[in-house]
């Protein structure tokens, strides 16, 4: 990926702050949840912004 621009960084940090705290939420709302068909939907959901995160990292590279 070509230099990215400081609006862009500023922008891609930003993105990458708001789904490491999705990742957050969504695994400590696993923690307190009983119901194992809303643990495995809630663990889905974790799952698709941890990929987000990692796509976005990488674009850091």
């Amino acid at each position: 990926m070509g230099n990215l621009t400081e609006k862009e960084l500023t922008a891609l940090e930003d993105l990458l702050s708001l789904e490491e705290l999705n990742v957050k939420k969504y695994n400590m709302l696993i923690q307190h949840t009983q119901d194992q068909q809303l643990k495995s939907n809630l663990q889905n959901i974790a799952n698709v912004h941890q990929q987000h995160f990692n796509k976005l990292f990488n674009n850091l590279r």
